[in-house]
């Protein structure tokens, strides 16, 4: 799907003017060192070979209002960055009889675009996506905006100041966008392994709870810096291994989902997590 036409601004274009009904975004323009460099090539090319080079191409998007154009090369490496990150995950699932989860599968192999926006544009781009979107943008400065297709990153939090590294707040958000929906589904339809005779209210804790610790062995595993395993989400990694746990949260597989709840239940009647701990952190 293209990108919405009055999303954009191009040199020597005009842009359209929005329809009444139509929600006013924010005008991005596209990254001139990261887009494929065709400029040259318009004169030597007809239209129709023009098009067909570009499409499919993932194009880097910035704000038209010029806040990020004096980092025109510091964008270019955290773009270079944030590929890094898509590797490392993809390196985490390989192995036989993986299959990625839609979610997963779309930020590993989609060809979709990227917007790299300050906080304010971000928070626009977040509020004309709606509903339609992956991720917990509010919290997190990374959200994949489905209708549009396009990865949003808020450069002022995903990457520490003035640098091209990642920060804690950018691994926790690919995490959390590349998370299986079916995870929290197979949760609330396996609570039994947790615990047969638990209250609804503590099988609702048990399974928020379950959701954290995988997700913090993931982003531990995607070596977030600085992140240290809490000592149930590490004991809940070597009871049943790193990768299952990644596996169930990301990838929703069956097996991995029962072998990982399973450990969990196991753990949690064993008191490995107090409960009068986790209730306040979840309070």
């Amino acid at each position: 799907m293209p990108p919405h036409a009055h999303f954009f601004a191009e040199p020597g274009f005009s842009t359209p003017t929005p329809k009444p009904t139509e929600r006013m975004a924010p005008l991005l323009t596209r990254h001139s060192l990261l887009y494929p460099p065709l400029a040259d090539a318009e004169s030597a090319l007809p239209t129709d070979g023009l098009n067909a080079l570009n499409a499919g191409m993932g194009t880097v998007w910035k704000p038209a209002s010029g806040s990020l154009h004096s980092e025109d090369t510091l964008l270019t490496t955290r773009y270079l960055a944030v590929q890094a990150l898509q590797f490392r995950l993809e390196q985490l699932l390989q192995g036989r009889g993986v299959l990625f989860s839609p979610e997963v599968d779309l930020f590993l192999h989609g060809r979709f675009d990227h917007a790299y926006v300050d906080a304010g544009t971000y928070r626009r781009l977040m509020a004309d996506a709606a509903t339609d979107m992956l991720g917990e943008p509010e919290a997190l400065p990374v959200f994949f905006d489905l209708r549009g297709e396009r990865l949003v990153v808020d450069t002022s939090r995903f990457f520490d100041t003035g640098t091209a590294r990642p920060t804690s707040a950018a691994f926790h958000g690919v995490v959390v966008m590349t998370e299986s929906p079916r995870f929290m589904a197979y949760l609330k339809q396996r609570s039994a392994l947790i615990g047969p005779d638990l209250l609804e209210s503590q099988v609702s804790l048990a399974r928020r709870t379950l959701q954290a610790e995988a997700r913090c062995v993931a982003r531990y595993v995607l070596t977030e810096p600085g992140l240290e395993l809490t000592k149930p989400a590490e004991q809940l990694a070597r009871h049943v291994g790193a990768k299952v746990v990644v596996c169930a949260l990301l990838t929703g597989s069956v097996n991995e989902m029962q072998a990982t709840v399973s450990a969990f239940g196991d753990l949690w009647r064993q008191g490995v997590w107090r409960h009068s701990e986790t209730d306040a952190a979840w309070s």
